[in-house]
């Protein structure tokens, strides 16, 4: 490899992610905005959906992270004809998991919702939501494949401009199910227009990505190298495991505090909604110093990669501080924009408080982590993921909420230590180059 990448490259990278990341999560905010003019109990309902189905979502990773780590030092390595059938190769598997996943949540989908311990009253709309939007995971899938491999090639300009589109359609479409200019209305017709901003957002991705010059073959859909594929899955369910227990933890700990009043669940909903935009950036930067990381990494240059990682994590912690401090500052404004409730407000901001602490240990998690997973150093950082989220997020927030009496706060307490957990190990790890010796072997992933 080459070129020499400098940090105007890295933001040329991050700027469209971050762009395309914001909307990806604007959708979702937009959905939970409009139910909040129908009502509150809605909003709780199908946020608390939402969490179910990013559980099921997060499967998605287990082939875009594996496949980005593979392509990007394939890449890397110049070996363009074998990043390409990687590239095809991954979206038989995807798509089969996708389908898979699309039936098995519409079948279940009221099972999975009972398992959140939502009432009675809230139970309908979580339901159809969950049905509706659970059977779009193979046009997710597929999507969020295509994203990574345009990223992979530097091209993440394409996804935020899909994206774009995706928003526009998901807005109009919301505004009208929320004025009844729309045959069905509510949560139910909410849940229909974001599976039609959905399709079309998968339909532009894939004529964009048809029209590439990437070594993309359709025959290579069929003639799976499953050796690499095995491999792929390998570090990508490594990769994936920390984004399910994650997911997993926030089921388990909504359910703690499903119990009290809906204010309490309501406050816990908007706040991570809230809260889901100061470390995008963050996310973002650290995504694309991954991305050229694992490209010098393809090359062995790997004090060129270290440096990457190492400076990604003052840029990134930068702008979670930023954000997180600003969230504070206007928590009360924020939340106005969802609820008008004071009750509500008041529970919120010390959540705001504690996460501008917890952002100080995201940037370690997402510069250092990453740096370790464009290496394919994935099997620590999957276990002290898994011990952090399982004994401090869930265990240690468990008794903070239950025991001990703080409500939803303790949920807080209990995240921001896992934050710090994961975070410092992840960089020690970093800076004692443990992951030198499992890079992958480009040379031997023959066609």
């Amino acid at each position: 490899m080459e070129k020499k990448y400098t940090w105007v490259d890295v933001f040329r990278l991050a700027a469209p992610i971050f762009v395309e990341q914001i909307l990806r999560s604007l959708m979702g905010t937009v959905n939970t905005f409009m139910l909040s003019r129908i009502s509150d109990s809605a909003s709780a309902a199908v946020g608390v959906a939402n969490q179910v189905l990013n559980v099921v979502i997060i499967a998605s990773f287990m082939m875009s992270s594996g496949t980005a780590i593979m392509e990007n030092q394939l890449l890397g390595a110049g070996k363009d004809k074998e990043a390409g059938k990687l590239m095809m190769n991954s979206y038989a598997v995807t798509a089969v998991l996708g389908l898979l996943m699309s039936v098995i949540t519409f079948i279940f989908a009221r099972n999975m919702i009972g398992f959140m311990g939502l009432s009675e009253e809230l139970t309908p709309d979580g339901t159809v939501y969950l049905r509706i939007l659970g059977s779009s995971c193979l046009f997710q899938f597929v999507s969020s494949m295509t994203s990574t491999h345009f990223r992979c090639h530097g091209s993440s300009t394409i996804p935020m401009l899909v994206v774009i589109v995706t928003n526009v359609v998901n807005l109009a479409g919301s505004w009208l199910v929320v004025t009844g200019k729309t045959p069905v209305g509510g949560v139910e017709g909410i849940a229909y227009v974001r599976l039609i901003a959905e399709i079309v957002g998968l339909v532009m991705i894939l004529a964009l990505f048809m029209r590439q010059k990437w070594e993309q073959h359709v025959r290579d859909l069929f003639d799976i190298n499953w050796r690499t594929i095995l491999e792929v899955m390998k570090v990508g369910i490594m990769c994936s495991m920390e984004g399910i227990c994650y997911m997993l933890a926030q089921m388990v700990t909504t359910r703690f505090v499903t119990g009290f009043s809906t204010d309490v669940l309501t406050a816990k909903i908007y706040t991570q909604t809230i809260n889901n935009y100061p470390y995008i950036a963050g996310i973002c930067i650290g995504q694309a110093a991954q991305i050229i990381a694992g490209h010098y990494m393809g090359a062995r240059k790997l004090d060129e990669a270290h440096r990457f990682i190492r400076n990604a994590f003052i840029a990134v912690l930068s702008f979670n501080l930023a954000g997180g401090i600003l969230c504070r500052l206007f928590c009360d404004q924020l939340m106005g924009i969802f609820t008008e409730s004071e009750a509500v407000k008041a529970i919120a901001r010390p959540l705001f408080t504690i996460d501008i602490i917890t952002c100080i240990a995201r940037s370690m998690n997402h510069s250092y982590v990453f740096g370790l997973r464009g290496a394919g150093f994935v099997f620590w950082p999957m276990v002290i993921a898994a011990t952090g989220i399982w004994v401090l997020d869930v265990g240690l927030g468990y008794v903070c909420t239950m025991a001990l009496g703080m409500g939803v706060v303790g949920l807080w307490v209990g995240q921001a230590a896992d934050e710090w957990f994961r975070g410092l190990l992840g960089a020690w790890q970093f800076e004692k180059k443990l992951w030198h010796k499992t890079l992958p072997d480009v040379d031997s992933l023959e066609n």
